[in-house]
C-alpha cells in the first residue's frame, strides 16, 4: 500500500485482496464484519470474497440507493452487530459508494460508543469525497445527512479495480467532485479535468487524478477537521446541489449526487460572478463545459420555489440567510457568503441557458 493522504489514513492499493488480508491479520474473524449494499455486493464484493479473516456469515447487505441511508438501515446494522456478538474490539469494513461508507461509519462510531472501521470506497465519488474527512451520517426523511458525527476510519483503501465496474454516468458523478476540488484549490488541474475523455477512459490517468483530488480534500480537512472555517470550501456547488438532489428524492426522480453538484456548480459559478467579481468569460467557459458533460438537466430544477425552500433547510445555514461558498477566481475560495431568495431566483434564470438546446 502507498500512502495518499496520511492525516486521513488514505492508501492506494495495487492488490486489494492482499492488502486487506494484511490489515485483518491477527484479528478474530468472529469480530470482523463487512457492510455493503446490493449493487456493491454484486459488482465489487467478488473482488475480496473468500479472503482470510473475513467470514461470509458476518457480511451485512443493505438495499442500494441513497434513499435507504436512514434510521431503518442503521437499526438493522446495529442489530446485526449485536446479535452476532460484536464487542468494542470489533471491526466494520464498509465496502461500496458513499452511502455504505457514510452509514457504516456512523453505525461503527456509535455502536458500543465506537468501534474501528475501514472504508473501501468503490466509486469515483466515494473515493474522492465520502471516503475521507471523518464525516459520517444518515438522512432524515428527504434531508441529506441530517444525522451524523465526525469519526475517522482507521484505513481507507483506494483501488482502481473497483472503478472499472462503473458505468459512464457514475464515473461522471464522481468526476464532478474532482472538478469542484480543482475549482476551489488547484486551477492548473482544472483544464486537465475538463479535457478528460469519457468516451475512451484512461483508467491509469483517472487513478492519478483521483489521488490528486484526494490530496486537495485532505488539505482542507487537515486545516479544519470539524468544518468551522475553511473546510466549508468543500461545499462549493452543494447548496444548490443538495436542493436539486433532495427535490429529486422527494418526487421520485432521483438525481445522482455528482450530477446535482455539477448543476449546483454552474449556479454558484454564476453567483460568484455577481457577488465575488469572478471573471464572467471564465465562468461562462467553465459552465459550458460542465453542461457539455452533465446535460440534460432534470426538469425538477425548474421548480424554483420549492428549491429555495429546501436551501433554507440546509444544515450549513446560520440565522442570517442561505449560506454559499463562492469563488473570486478559479483556485481561490471565500466561505460563508449569504444569498437571498431574490439572488437565487436570478441565478436560476441564468443557469437554464446552459442546459437548453
Amino acid at each position: 500500500m502507498e500512502i495518499i493522504a496520511e492525516n486521513c489514513n488514505v492508501f492506494s492499493s495495487s492488490d486489494i485482496r492482499s492488502d486487506l488480508e494484511s490489515l485483518l491479520k491477527g484479528r478474530r474473524a468472529s469480530q470482523t464484519f463487512l457492510l455493503t449494499d446490493t449493487e456493491s455486493h454484486r459488482a465489487c464484493y467478488p473482488l475480496i470474497a473468500g479472503i482470510e479473516g473475513l467470514s461470509e456469515d458476518n457480511v451485512i447487505v443493505i438495499d442500494n440507493g441513497d434513499d435507504n441511508k436512514d434510521y431503518r438501515a442503521a437499526l438493522r446494522i446495529w442489530d446485526f452487530l449485536s446479535s452476532h456478538g460484536a464487542t468494542r474490539k470489533a471491526l466494520l469494513i464498509n465496502l461500496g459508494g458513499g452511502m455504505p461508507c457514510d452509514l457504516g461509519g456512523f453505525c461503527a462510531s456509535t455502536f458500543k460508543r465506537g468501534i474501528e472501521f475501514i472504508n473501501i470506497p468503490t466509486t469515483v465519488l466515494s473515493q474522492v469525497d465520502a471516503s475521507l474527512g471523518g464525516k459520517t451520517g444518515m438522512n432524515l426523511g428527504a434531508l441529506k445527512n441530517e444525522i451524523g458525527c465526525f469519526a475517522m476510519a482507521s484505513h481507507v483503501l483506494i483501488s482502481g479495480e473497483f472503478i472499472k465496474t462503473l458505468d459512464t454516468a457514475n464515473l461522471k458523478a464522481g468526476f464532478a467532485e474532482m472538478i469542484k476540488h480543482a475549482l476551489i484549490h488547484k486551477a492548473d488541474a482544472l483544464e486537465r479535468l475538463l479535457d478528460f475523455d469519457f468516451e475512451k477512459v484512461d483508467y491509469g490517468l483517472l487513478h492519478d487524478y483521483v489521488a490528486e483530488s484526494i490530496q486537495i480534500k485532505n488539505h482542507f480537512v487537515t486545516a479544519d477537521p470539524k468544518e468551522k472555517g475553511i473546510r466549508k470550501a468543500l461545499n462549493f456547488g452543494h447548496t444548490f446541489g443538495h436542493a436539486f438532489e433532495t427535490f429529486g428524492m422527494r418526487h421520485g426522480e432521483p438525481i445522482l449526487h455528482g450530477y446535482a453538484v455539477a448543476f449546483g456548480m454552474v449556479c454558484e459559478l454564476l453567483m460568484s460572478v455577481h457577488k465575488m467579481g469572478l471573471d464572467a468569460a471564465t465562468a461562462d467557459r467553465i459552465c459550458r463545459r460542465i453542461a457539455d458533460i452533465y446535460a440534460p438537466m432534470a426538469d425538477s430544477t425548474k421548480d424554483h420555489a420549492e428549491l429555495v425552500e429546501l436551501m433554507r433547510h440546509d444544515k450549513k445555514n446560520g440565522t442570517d440567510g442561505i449560506n454559499f461558498t463562492l469563488l473570486p477566481k478559479v483556485g481561490e475560495v471565500v466561505v460563508d457568503q449569504i444569498g437571498t431568495p431574490e439572488d437565487i431566483e436570478g441565478i436560476f434564470a441564468e443557469m437554464h441557458k446552459y442546459f437548453t438546446a
